[in-house]
């Protein structure tokens, strides 16, 4: 199908802050939906974190996000503005039409479309990055909306393994379906379920294959065909998403995605076995905090090798460990 009959929304070109540094690292971040580009990148950047934010990084009362990554440009994509089904069809940025944040398997196909041009369009934006600076020093970083985008386009990712994810109270699209999908090619009292050893006609080459097709490559192959993505290179063992370390932070009060829907994201992608982190936040609604803020920078500078910035008390940078692998 080609790009007019699909009707696809053109993107207009990121907003992006340039390192205050060399460029070393690359965070690609994305909005909520009902926002943009220039409405969520300097708050982000600017807002405050916790004391002692990472591993060799001095405590500094005053320490915004972006003193610690001084050699980390920042894309800011902006969504395109999508007729939104709940709200009367009106125009507002949005990664992809939603029924409900608080009842995320209502309409689902409301989703398709956007997921699935969101995801081809990450896609590239993401091997971009990786053809500048390496796969292992680009991460995607997404809040509510944005953060379902990013895993989507991370279980559909089939090139090299980029450095990490990030999401911010959100949530798995088709998350039920997915489950639903691995629950029944394990269900052992399936009667169409193929097992090993089973006299009715199954060859040894076809239960071979059925055996090689893991929970994680049903799971992604189905969101291919959901999605009616392109198939070519599906089956990668092990897929991507399984080298790739995922940080999930939720606030425990957030009214718009219940934080029970990022727990439910978290055991679904555990199940496939992703490597993934999940911190809660008491008293946090629908936002980050100086808090998350912190165990973000933490978990990227632990799992991802990037550089560690330590700063003074005054705000000046005194020393840059390099502890990337060559």
């Amino acid at each position: 199908m080609s790009a007019s009959a699909r009707n696809i929304p053109v993107h207009k070109s990121p907003l992006v802050v340039e390192p205050t540094g060399s460029h070393k690292t690359t965070m690609i971040v994305l909005h909520g939906r009902g926002s943009t580009a220039e409405r969520f990148a300097e708050p982000f950047l600017a807002s405050l974190v916790s004391e002692a934010a990472a591993s060799n990084v001095a405590e500094r009362a005053n320490a915004v996000f972006q003193d610690y990554f001084p050699n980390t440009k920042f894309v800011y994509p902006t969504a395109p503005l999508r007729r939104a089904v709940a709200f009367n069809r009106s125009l507002t940025h949005q990664w992809f039409d939603k029924w409900s944040p608080q009842h995320p398997e209502l309409k689902q196909h409301l989703q398709v479309p956007g997921l699935r041009e969101t995801s081809t369009y990450l896609h590239g934006l993401i091997q971009q990055e990786i053809d500048i600076i390496g796969a292992p020093h680009v991460a995607l970083v997404g809040l509510s909306q944005g953060c379902a985008s990013s895993l989507i386009a991370t279980l559909l990712w089939r090139g090299e393994p980029f450095g990490a994810v990030v999401g911010m109270c959100g949530y798995l699209p088709f998350r039920a379906s997915m489950v639903d999908v691995v629950d029944e090619a394990d269900d052992e009292d399936n009667p169409f379920a193929e097992t090993k050893g089973d006299a009715n006609g199954v060859t040894e080459r076809e239960t071979e294959e059925s055996e090689t097709n893991t929970k994680s490559e049903k799971a992604i192959a189905w969101l291919h065909t959901e999605l009616e993505m392109d198939k070519e290179d599906v089956h990668i063992e092990p897929p991507p998403i399984q080298s790739i370390p995922i940080f999930m932070g939720h606030g425990t009060e957030d009214p718009l995605i219940p934080c029970e829907h990022g727990r439910q994201a978290v055991e679904f992608l555990r199940a496939i076995d992703a490597d993934i982190e999940w911190n809660e936040y008491e008293g946090l609604d629908h936002w980050y905090s100086a808090d998350m803020l912190r165990d973000i920078i933490d978990f990227i500078k632990r799992r991802t090798g990037w550089e560690s910035t330590t700063l003074t008390k005054s705000g000046d940078i005194i020393g840059v460990e390099d502890q990337r692998e060559s």
